[in-house]
């Protein structure tokens, strides 16, 4: 009897903090006043992260040398109800570091440049679940069955590291433009392994296997315009985000399949590895307007974003398969992703010339239309499974000034919560097994970071540069 069994797609959505980092555009800030402002400074960033937010604000900053977010780390917690059946739960919780960013600003020529490096994405999954159990739906298959142990494994990994320099002008007084170029090196990869293992009286055992990777690596730009005006009662500014532009790509994927002891007729062996594939990476215009108003000597921070879509289009190139069956399977790997308009406030708080109290609160809306997966194969009744969540953000903080250096402290907190319909077939010889389970994910993420600025290491490179002009 030919078995096989799809119950792949619960853990490909309990990864989606993984997923989140890749497509969710505001899920990590950079900068440590950025940070605890959640992001909401187009219009009045003063880290820095104007790298990263709006590159004209180079040209008006006096106070930034040097700058690094010191260690970040977080809290990740996923739990997962109805994963297999109704009763079953799965819950996992991670401690790990965070993405960071350190960068300083220098004077050359009479001209500021800035020099950063951030980890815009790093995250590393590894769920595994494992249970025995036995229903009607198994026994209805193999009636002679007296234990049954379903198996799923699910690893994705995403680092993107960008490495980026920026320049700044003033084009009229009050009015600056500027613009960086990041260098951008990003992997993803993935892989799920499923297995069902079905023991019967006279120790007759009979071992489905289905093991899938994939991996996408990807070296590109980023280029960022920005523009600010700036006066004594408010601060306005502009970013835009070019799309990625991508000048190497590469990709790999591997499918397994394995069917034994069932019969001599139906068991199977297929292996394919398929490397040097070609693969596609593609991000999309953004637009983001914001505005600093300062009240007395606090400010308020005010954010809109604005990021167009993306047709679908393939991810990685991945050949037809001979499963056995009348034709080729071919393998989809399509991303499409919807146009988001995110939103955020930001409020600093003067307390006195040496602390300032910080809080902030943004959106981060998913644009996921279509998703790429390992799981989706296009044959009858395989349906695309949107992995996207929308998550809010909120963040607090507080700075601290000291003669030599602004000491940074804050926590970050996002949340998500997403209802989903979980399939769960097998389809044998003669049968067809059908079960729609109503799961449900919550994740919850809580950050802590500290960061430094050090205005002198920008002095002592000034005077360094002084020298060897003279």
């Amino acid at each position: 009897m030919h078995l096989t069994a799809r119950l792949f797609a619960v853990l490909f959505i309990g990864a989606i903090h993984c997923f989140a980092q890749r497509s969710n555009y505001k899920f990590n800030n950079f900068g440590n006043r950025s940070i605890v402002l959640a992001g909401n400074v187009t219009g009045s960033v003063s880290d820095i992260g104007l790298s990263y937010y709006n590159p004209s604000f180079l040209a008006n900053t006096t106070k930034v040398g040097f700058s690094l977010n010191a260690r970040a780390y977080q809290i990740e917690n996923i739990k997962l109800d109805n994963v297999l059946n109704e009763d079953s739960k799965l819950s996992t919780t991670k401690f790990s570091g965070a993405s960071n960013m350190a960068g300083g600003i220098f004077n050359l020529f009479g001209t500021k440049f800035a020099y950063t490096y951030l980890t815009k994405s790093n995250h590393n999954s590894d769920l595994y679940y494992d249970h025995y159990y036995l229903n009607d739906d198994i026994l209805a298959i193999f009636p002679n069955a007296i234990k049954h142990n379903a198996s799923i494994n699910l690893m994705n990994k995403v680092r993107d590291d960008w490495t980026g320099i920026t320049w700044a002008y003033t084009l009229a007084q009050n009015f600056y433009v500027g613009v960086s170029l990041f260098g951008s090196i990003y992997s993803h990869s993935g892989r799920s392994n499923l297995n069902h293992t079905v023991e019967s009286e006279n120790n007759e055992v009979a071992f489905y296997k289905s093991y899938r990777s994939f991996s996408q690596t990807s070296y590109g730009a980023f280029f960022k315009i920005g523009f600010n005006y700036s006066l004594k009662k408010l601060q306005l500014g502009m970013n835009i985000n070019l799309p990625y532009l991508e000048v190497y790509n590469d990709g790999t994927f591997g499918y397994t399949e394995v069917v034994a002891g069932v019969n001599q007729e139906y068991n199977k062996f297929i292996d394919y590895d398929f490397r040097n594939l070609k693969s596609k990476r593609k991000e999309p215009l953004g637009i983001s307007i914001g505005a600093g108003i300062p009240i007395n000597k606090s400010k308020l921070h005010l954010n809109v974003d604005y990021i167009t879509g993306i047709k679908s289009f393939n991810r990685i190139n991945i050949p037809s398969l001979d499963l056995g069956l009348n034709s080729l399977t071919t393998i989809n790997f399509n991303e499409a992703r919807v146009a988001v308009l995110n939103f955020g406030v930001g409020a600093e708080l003067f307390l006195n010339e040496k602390i300032k109290l910080y809080g902030g609160f943004s959106t981060d809306f998913s644009p996921l239309k279509k998703t790429a997966n390992i799981f989706d194969l296009s044959v009858e009744n395989t349906k695309e499974t949107n992995l996207g969540d929308d998550f809010y953000h909120i963040s607090m903080g507080i700075d601290w000034t000291l003669k030599w250096a602004n000491l940074i402290f804050g926590i970050t907190h996002a949340n998500s919560k997403n209802s989903f319909l979980n399939p769960y077939t097998i389809n044998a010889e003669g049968f067809k097994i059908s079960n729609a389970i109503n799961s449900e994910l919550r994740y919850t993420r809580l950050q802590f970071m500290a960061g430094i600025d050090v205005p002198v290491f920008n002095k002592k490179i000034n005077n360094i540069i002084k020298l060897e002009e003279n």
